[in-house]
């Protein structure tokens, strides 16, 4: 059986932002965004509030083997980060914004999401913040989209390590994207779906079609308004 005859493909995004301080952005910002909470911000000396901005359907930040006992509370961990990077310009994580198919219950995608987390990230040395946020209804219940943030140091021996410069290439990038791809995939046939996602570009899959474009969420909401207005 081929891709294609037998399977239907999904629509497959998966984006990845560096939150950096050069950008004026704050990790502990990131992660109070990200899943909708109130977290204080040691470094500037105020809260970063997003209570009850979106609908989190589950979020866990995960640590890696001999991650201190503290850090599992991510307030302490992300301010940890924060204390640890000394330049002004520092990057401080990277956020992967990753789309979670509709053929997936919460439970289908909380599974695939922790085990992106563990195979990826945490047996490399790093924490994973992750978050699932409900995006609206389907056929089987809610749409989610998921979010994993994970800071640009690995945890050695209890600290913040030496920051993995091989992390920064577009090789380790695609490397990433297709395992996210191929854990999609794993979950679709363990469920019994006929239906699939493919990491490369129309162009490298020979499909002669413009890419889907993602519209994020705060442009959905600008949208939105304006058409009220109009």
């Amino acid at each position: 059986m081929t891709l294609g005859q037998a399977e239907k493909m999904a629509i497959f995004h998966f984006h990845v932002n560096i939150i950096s301080r050069g950008a004026g952005r704050s990790i502990v910002a990131a992660a109070a965004w990200q899943n909708s909470c109130r977290l204080y911000d040691e470094r500037y000396g105020r809260f970063s509030n997003f209570v009850n901005k979106r609908a989190v359907a589950w979020s866990a930040l995960i640590l890696p083997s001999g991650g201190p006992a503290q850090w599992e509370d991510r307030e302490c961990f992300w301010n940890a980060l924060e204390a640890a990077e000394i330049r002004k310009d520092a990057q401080l994580g990277r956020q992967f914004d990753v789309a979670l198919p509709d053929e997936l219950d919460l439970p289908a995608s909380i599974a695939v999401l922790q085990r992106f987390a563990s195979e990826i990230f945490c047996i490399a040395g790093f924490a994973a913040d992750l978050t699932l946020i409900e995006m609206g209804d389907t056929p089987r219940g809610k749409r989610h989209h998921g979010y994993v943030l994970i800071p640009t140091r690995p945890i050695v021996d209890g600290m913040f390590g030496r920051k993995p410069r091989e992390w920064n290439s577009r090789v380790k990038l695609l490397e990433i994207r297709a395992a996210w791809a191929m854990m999609l995939n794993d979950k679709f046939a363990a469920l019994g779906y006929d239906v699939r996602v493919d990491h490369r570009s129309n162009e490298e899959r020979g499909i002669d079609a413009p890419p889907v474009k993602h519209i994020g969420m705060a442009r959905k909401r600008i949208a939105a308004r304006a058409r009220q207005t109009s």
